[in-house]
């Protein structure tokens, strides 16, 4: 911000001399005051597209006002000069950015003598989300944003609705978590009716969403058999993606690292160092995967993500086999918590795991970029040295950042986008690396994700199978009757499930092609689990859950099922007739990007049923928004 500098002047002392130095006359002072000047405060919640007064109270004890000038010194300019008059009025541009901008202006009162008073004003416009806005971040930012939620945030700028959601505390789903009746143990379906009820009932939405992303970045499944049996171990390991949601990277490596979960299921967990004679060798799972997965990826990248490419446009191997085998004697010596020795191991899925020194590899350790342990360190030293190489490589930034934004906001991020948030990740601003707040934010408001000036015709991405049906449940209070969402075969039904991915690799891969789109040069990692047998069964799905489960169809409610409700839709058609409920569903389904040939459809479809067929009326509008293209795509 730049401003201007006045000299103030009380008083001014005018001497003048007329003949030599042995004048007698006497200096003449002038005791003219300078003007009384006073701005009237301006608050501090201005938006975009306001109109506002700027006045200025100006007086002079010993002559009078000659001018009272106003000038802008920052700011998108709305006065292109100066403007002599005590008040004046403006108006400021609308949002251009979703950047909060500053403006400035100054006030010069001068009086007839000449002297002046300067006051400056200034003050910070931000953007004020109209509900369509507010519908678009809550449908980048939650898992499914419900019509209360969106009227909470209208009025709010996009960033003060991140920070609000990044101070609410952490709802956890270990809470949630409890044992089905007559049952002594906890079971699979207990985690997934936890996971159910966390992202269902949470006001932490953002949390919420974005642990859902890192769990298919940093991914264990129970569809693995070595944990397939320990859902509290699995619940646990989804909380420490909740707990570093908005912490830091490094941080959060550590942590999956020694989770138990992960241990098992990388098998490095009771990883030993070698012993030739018992044919003992370092296991190279988690070594591998630590770096292909869940750091560095297979090739050296530039801040954009696109592979760096050496003398003969080949791309860069990031690691070899002499790292892998660095990184496998790191990861030894490892155990469960409550073990007694390393042999005798008393399980415990929940803690992190220990380290137990006889058992871990002492010999050097070749790291990424040259780097070396040497011989003789021990396993919670080692540890640190690796993952402090690990979290610094150059990799890092643009490898988990484009995969957020994939994740998060759009399939196909330039990469300037992609670099946007890489230097983020890379120096939060206060010289902090892997801030993922800083990171998170710097997703969500950057220009591409608000779609401020974007010239894309490809933005967005297709929801996720199991977001879809998060929406209407969260919208239409989606509840059976004894308390439990028992739903098996989430996997079968939509191709996903939380943390039921047949690999580490995760459901589908980031860089997934479709045949189709390959001319484009376009990915859509969705689409790998696109088959005829998910289509058909998310379609069902739907039908079943908003047409033969409505609430208000039936005379009698098992307490095992599960029901939707849809009286509040039911009156709002009634009292306000079709068109203002798909007003209504614009907003909350497709954040205002309802098109006019969607909007016909529906109007058709409504057209169908007499007038005392609400009930089925609306549930056959829903079942048709939840096949429609433009609601299971996000913009």
């Amino acid at each position: 911000m730049y401003y201007r500098t006045f000299l103030l002047a009380s008083s001014a002392l005018f001497i003048s001399a007329c003949g030599g130095s042995g004048s007698d006359e006497t200096p003449v002072i002038s005791t003219n005051k300078i003007p009384s000047l006073s701005i009237t405060n301006i608050k501090n919640d201005i938006v975009k597209g306001q109109t506002i007064d700027l006045n200025a109270t100006v007086g002079d004890a010993d002559g009078v006002i000659s001018s009272v000038v106003w000038e802008q010194t920052a700011g998108l300019k709305v006065l292109n000069a100066p403007v002599n008059a005590s008040s004046i009025t403006i108006t400021l541009p609308d949002a251009q950015s979703h950047a909060a901008m500053e403006y400035a202006f100054s006030v010069t009162a001068t009086d007839n003598e000449g002297a002046t008073n300067v006051k400056t004003v200034s003050f910070v416009a931000r953007n004020s989300m109209d509900e369509t806005a507010a519908a678009r971040i809550l449908q980048q930012g939650s898992m499914g944003p419900t019509l209360s939620e969106i009227r909470q945030a209208q009025g709010l700028s996009e960033q003060q609705w991140l920070e609000q959601q990044m101070a609410l505390p952490i709802n956890y789903h270990r809470g949630y978590l409890v044992k089905s009746p007559d049952e002594n143990k906890f079971q699979y379906i207990n985690r997934i009716d936890a996971w159910w009820k966390g992202v269902l009932h949470s006001d932490d939405q953002l949390r919420q969403r974005v642990a859902f992303a890192l769990s298919q970045i940093l991914v264990v499944s129970d569809a693995s058999s070595n944990v397939g049996n320990q859902p509290e171990g699995m619940i646990t390991y989804y909380d420490i993606l909740l707990k570093h949601a908005f912490g830091n990277y490094r941080e959060l490596l550590e942590d999956v690292t020694l989770s138990p979960i992960m241990g098992t299921f990388l098998s490095h967990l009771g990883n030993e160092k070698a012993n030739d004679e018992l044919n003992i060798r370092p296991d190279e799972n988690y070594a591998r995967e630590v770096m292909q997965l869940f750091t560095i990826g297979l090739e050296e990248l530039n801040l954009d993500a696109t592979p760096k490419l050496d003398a003969q446009g080949n791309t860069i191997a990031t690691y070899g086999q002499a790292q892998i085998e660095g990184f496998a004697r790191v990861f030894t010596g490892w155990t469960f918590a409550a073990s007694e020795t390393f042999k005798k191991k008393k399980r415990d899925y929940v803690n992190p795991m220990k380290a137990f020194s006889e058992y871990h590899s002492s010999k050097q350790k070749t790291l990424l970029n040259g780097e070396i342990i040497p011989e003789g360190y021990g396993p919670e030293e080692t540890l640190q040295i690796a993952l402090d190489n690990l979290f610094n490589h150059n990799n890092v930034a643009p490898f988990i950042s484009k995969q957020l934004i994939q994740r998060l906001i759009t399939s196909n991020p330039t990469p300037q986008y992609v670099t946007r948030v890489a230097r983020v990740f890379n120096d939060n601003g206060a010289g902090v690396r892997g801030d993922l707040a800083a990171v998170i934010k710097a997703i969500y408001l950057d220009d591409e994700a608000r779609h401020f000036g974007s010239v894309l015709n490809y933005q967005g991405k297709l929801k996720e199978p199991l977001i879809t049906t998060i929406q209407f449940w969260r919208n239409l209070d989606a509840k059976t009757g004894n308390g439990y969402y028992n739903t098996w075969g989430l996997y079968n039904t939509y191709g996903q499930g939380p943390m039921k991915s047949p690999s580490v690799f995760n459901f589908y891969r980031p860089d997934y092609q479709p045949v189709y789109l390959r001319s484009d040069g376009l990915v859509a990692p969705e689409l790998q689990i696109a088959n005829d047998s998910t289509i058909i069964g998310i379609m069902n799905k739907h039908f079943a859950d908003l047409v033969w489960n409505a609430a208000e169809g039936k005379t009698s409610l098992s307490p095992k099922l599960l029901y939707v409700y849809i009286k509040n839709d039911m009156n709002h058609l009634k009292n306000y007739g079709i068109e203002s409920l798909l007003d209504q569903y614009n907003v909350l389904y497709f954040a205002g990007s309802m098109s006019h040939e969607t909007r016909q459809a529906l109007l058709d479809l409504s057209a169908y049923f007499i007038d005392n067929q609400d009930r089925q009326r609306v549930s056959y509008l829903l079942y048709m928004i939840a096949i429609s293209p433009e609601f299971n795509l996000q913009y």
